[in-house]
């Protein structure tokens, strides 16, 4: 069973340990919150040295994502684990055509929840966008918060955003009943996008370095796991997947060649889903 909404805590940043906003966070920009994440980070590119790429493949998915959905006409997002707030933000992203779209942000992380509202203050775009300090084992805390009731119109279909979050969530949190409870909650006419790491159709030498990177993340304030295509799949139950489905992220809707020898392309599942 999913997570209640009085089991939610707020979690305080911690400086002892990498956290997976902060790590993503470094992995696009190169800018380390802390002295613990610049010497993760070395270790994590000892072992997965295309790490950076590996974040990019992710946030573009994300933002190509983002562009569908508004030539969808939707307009309206929630992006949960939305983590440190970096170049190309959701709300950059759709604010470059659609001005009056409305995203609410969703992070369990201190630091980029922080982040995120000096960054929207600083855009004064607060009229159009939040951020909520929620978690995704939460989603009754998530959709029922007053900044997500004052933003997001549930008559109305949305884009709910969920890229590379779900490795975070043990199956001992019931991740696919949290899940169903967060397609429940979205209206009729909704996408979903979602990536998470790969397990499945890695090379050996690729599995291996996937492998070490998941006991190196035992470490951290977030423990991942990695799932196969068909474990990822099944996120996507009671959804329509979009053309051209489940892929790697770089090879979904891509707007430039992709790179066949790239060794970042396998390392991401991704796909968009639509609720009829």
């Amino acid at each position: 069973m999913g997570v209640v909404m009085s089991d939610f805590e707020s979690r305080e940043i911690d400086a002892s340990r990498p956290s997976a906003a902060r790590m993503y966070h470094y992995y696009l920009s190169g800018e380390a919150v802390f002295d613990v994440d610049k010497i993760f980070g070395e270790r994590i590119f000892q072992v997965f040295p295309y790490a950076d790429t590996w974040a990019h493949h992710n946030r573009e998915f994300l933002q190509r994502a983002v562009k569908f959905m508004v030539s969808q006409g939707i307009r309206q997002f929630l992006d949960i684990g939305s983590g440190l707030p970096t170049v190309g933000n959701t709300h950059e992203v759709v604010g470059t055509t659609v001005p009056d779209a409305r995203v609410v942000y969703v992070d369990n992380d201190m630091e980029a929840v922080n982040r995120a509202h000096d960054l929207l203050l600083r855009q004064q775009v607060l009229d159009r966008t939040a951020i909520v300090e929620a978690d995704l084992r939460c989603p009754d805390i998530i959709f029922d918060h007053p900044e997500t009731r004052r933003l997001l119109d549930f008559d109305e279909p949305l884009g709910l955003l969920i890229v590379s979050v779900w490795p975070f969530v043990p199956d001992s949190d019931g991740p696919y009943e949290l899940m169903r409870q967060l397609r429940q909650r979205i209206p009729a006419g909704s996408y979903v996008a979602m990536s998470h790491s790969s397990l499945q159709d890695a090379d050996p030498e690729l599995q291996e370095r996937i492998g070490e990177l998941v006991e190196l993340y035992r470490n951290t304030s977030d423990p991942a796991i990695p799932r196969n295509r068909d474990d990822f799949a099944a996120f996507f139950d009671g959804l329509e997947l979009v053309e051209p489905g489940l892929v790697y992220a770089p090879d979904w809707r891509p707007e430039r060649p992709v790179d066949p020898q790239d060794p970042a392309r396998p390392c991401n599942f991704a796909a968009v889903g639509y609720k009829p």
